[in-house]
């Protein structure tokens, strides 16, 4: 069995409101829930209202055993929203309690003990969040950082705020517009050598290349491996988490990336439910 690891999600907290309920969503909570249910310890470091939203998502976070004493509470804002309409169509609110997200020296002490943290754009697009979560990155000097550039809220990035993130990145997760974004001239290569490229430019040991529709596909150093399954966006966190404990574990890139897969099937059946112990087992 892999080794416990802490594993961090620095990012946006929201509620998920669609298909008549409402869930925990954003890579501030998405990440360390799955995490848990690999057998790690998963922190959120986010921040939600003081409101009744706010409130529903701590609970459910405590029941599933993600540590939240790190989610912090705003006075003022209102914990953050995505509304996604039957054509699967997202709208994000404007300006959240995770756009307010402070730093405080609690947050020094997670860093430091951190194994992994992935840490999303979205919550860069506040410059007060922007501050608080690269002071955090600063000190995980033990940790895989790795920067999810596909959340965002709009189909916009700042290249700004994205290479600035990069600065504190050993890895990162792309889909084609911000590769494209990240890497100009990028359409005219082959994704492969744009993927590598992006790597050498940004001194990366992993490429992680996630676009809705198609396999995902790793690229580490000189090696390369892509999935079989379509890649969704509802499973999206699932499946990097899920690619991180291969990595984390030493298995190789398309041990890794088969696990991701599987798991990513998983919570695509089974939503509610968490892995079955035959599940986390190396992939074959």
């Amino acid at each position: 069995m892999a080794r416990r690891r802490v594993i961090v999600g620095v990012g946006e907290a929201l509620m998920r409101e669609g298909d008549d309920r409402e869930q925990p969503a954003g890579l501030g909570l998405l990440v360390p829930v799955h995490a848990v249910q690999l057998g790690h310890e998963g922190v959120a470091v986010s921040r939600i209202g003081q409101d009744t939203t706010g409130n529903v998502l701590l609970s459910r976070l405590q029941v599933l055993g993600v540590d939240v004493r790190h989610l912090q509470t705003d006075p003022d804002l209102a914990t953050g929203r995505v509304l996604v309409n039957a054509l699967g169509t997202r709208r994000l609110d404007d300006h959240a309690a995770f756009d307010n997200l402070q730093w405080d020296f609690d947050l020094e002490d997670v860093a430091q003990r951190a194994d992994a943290v992935i840490f999303g754009g979205l919550i860069r697009r506040s410059g007060q969040a922007r501050s608080a979560v690269d002071r955090f990155l600063a000190e995980c000097r033990m940790a895989l950082r790795v920067f999810d550039m596909t959340g965002r809220a709009d189909t916009e990035l700042s290249r700004s705020h994205a290479v600035s993130g990069l600065r504190y990145a050993e890895a990162i997760v792309v889909d084609d517009y911000a590769l494209h974004q990240m890497l100009p001239g990028a359409a005219d290569k082959p994704p492969d050598e744009a993927a590598r490229e992006l790597a050498r430019q940004a001194h990366l040991s992993l490429v992680l290349v996630a676009q809705e529709g198609r396999p995902v596909t790793a690229y580490a150093h000189d090696s390369a491996h892509g999935g079989d399954s379509e890649h969704r966006r509802d499973a999206h966190e699932a499946t990097v988490v899920a690619l991180l404990h291969g990595v984390l574990a030493g298995w190789d890139l398309a041990a890794s990336v088969r696990f991701a897969e599987r798991l990513a099937r998983h919570v695509l059946d089974h939503p509610d439910e968490p892995p079955p112990p035959e599940l986390l087992q190396p992939a074959s």
